[in-house]
C-alpha cells in the first residue's frame, strides 16, 4: 500500500516560513531572511535535516512510527554512526533520498553534530544492534 504525504522539503519550507513569522521575517543577528528559492542548496537541505529530526522525533514521541516494509523517499531510518561524528550517539537518524529496491536506499545522515553525510547502497538490516560504526546498513525506527 502506497502512502500519500508531503515531502520532507516541504516540512522544511515550512518550518522555515513559521520562523520568519516568528522573528518578523529577520534572521538570528537581524537581517532581512531570504526567500526560501534564494537560501541556496546547503541552508535548504540544512532546514531539511531539521525538519527531519523534529518529524522523527514527534513520530516517536507518538508512537506512530508506520511504515508498510518499503521504503520511500523522504522516510526516516536509523544507520550506525561513528560517536565521534554524532556527539557521541552510536545511532542516528537518516533521511531517505533514494530507493534502489525494497532493502537498498541512499540516505542523508542526520548527525547529533554538523557532520553532513551522504551514505549509498544502504542494506536493510532487522537490528543495528551488531552493525559496526558506518557500516552500509539501515533499519526502521521502533516506538
Amino acid at each position: 500500500m502506497s502512502r500519500s504525504r508531503p515531502p520532507l522539503s516541504e516540512f522544511a519550507q515550512a518550518a522555515y516560513a513559521a520562523y520568519g513569522a516568528a522573528t518578523g521575517h529577520r534572521t538570528y543577528d537581524d537581517r532581512p531572511m531570504a526567500e526560501w528559492e534564494d537560501l541556496g542548496e546547503q541552508i535548504q537541505a540544512a532546514w531539511v535535516c531539521a525538519a527531519g529530526a523534529v518529524s522523527l522525533s514527534t513520530l516517536a514521541t507518538l508512537g506512530a512510527v508506520d511504515h508498510d516494509g518499503s521504503p520511500d523517499v523522504g522516510d526516516i531510518v536509523l544507520v550506525p554512526v561513528d560517536p565521534a561524528e554524532s556527539n557521541g550517539a552510536r545511532v542516528a537518524p537518516a533521511v531517505i533520498t533514494r530507493v534502489w529496491n525494497k532493502t537498498t536506499v541512499n540516505a542523508r545522515v542526520l548527525h547529533d553534530s554538523d557532520a553532513v553525510r551522504w551514505r549509498t547502497s544502504l542494506t536493510f538490516v532487522d537490528s543495528l544492534d551488531n552493525a559496526m560504526a558506518g557500516a552500509a546498513v539501515w533499519t526502521w525506527p521502533t516506538s
